[in-house]
């Protein structure tokens, strides 16, 4: 994994921005323009349309990056479903990251995933070939593990009230800034995000926040990444 705490943009050496220089920009609705702060993780079995179709629809409309995040499939069926992904996201130049399934990212040479946190510990020094590697924290205490093992960015949540997590109550916008304050590497809120709430998160010190649920479900997915 790079030494370095930045987030590529793809596989190629590109252009990359640092934990702090991202630019807000204030759109025609009032919300902030955030197609590079949006990060969609997936949910197929939300859909209500095919999902590379729906899938299709999200890359379109350019979010900072798509986690293939299918925890219920096995490796070989997330392999397939992996290097259909990798070739829409390339038509839209739009990062795609494997999640979990180390072997399968290799096989669809794909250089950037996301791994739970006992993954990412049960791999450390064993994922150079990646040129990004984040990783989910619940606590701080899992905010320090991550950073010590390197990882280009992390998810905090979940901070607002979610049907994923249905019971429980989100960890908060206080929660978020500890977590921010912190880490060394760029943070993105997951819980309940949305386009009226991406402002606070912000300015708790999230380099911006991932979306599930509503992406999976919206008719037109460009209204959530760039309203």
């Amino acid at each position: 994994m790079p030494a370095d705490h930045n987030i590529p943009n793809s596989c190629p050496a590109s252009a990359k921005s640092g934990k702090n220089q991202q630019t807000i920009h204030i759109g025609q609705t009032g919300y902030v323009t955030h197609s590079g702060r949006v990060i969609c993780v997936t949910q197929r079995n939300l859909c209500r349309r095919p999902f590379l179709e729906q899938l299709r629809a999200i890359a379109k409309a350019r979010p900072l990056k798509i986690i293939l995040r299918e925890k219920d499939m096995n490796e070989r069926d997330y392999l397939d479903l992996l290097i259909q992904c990798r070739d829409i996201c390339q038509n839209y130049k739009v990062p795609l990251f494997a999640h979990t399934f180390i072997q399968a990212a290799r096989a669809a040479q794909i250089c950037s995933i996301h791994l739970p946190l006992p993954v990412l510990e049960a791999n450390a020094g064993l994922l150079s070939d990646f040129q990004a590697v984040g990783t989910s924290v619940h606590s701080l205490d899992e905010a320090r593990r991550a950073a010590a093992l390197g990882a280009n960015y992390m998810t905090a949540g979940h901070i607002f009230n979610t049907q994923c997590k249905a019971g429980l109550p989100g960890r908060g916008l206080d929660f978020l800034s500890l977590i921010c304050k912190e880490s060394p590497v760029p943070v993105f809120a997951i819980g309940g995000i949305t386009p009226e709430n991406m402002p606070d998160i912000l300015k708790a010190g999230a380099a911006g926040g991932c979306m599930m649920s509503s992406l999976m479900t919206a008719e037109n997915p460009e209204s959530l990444i760039s309203p």
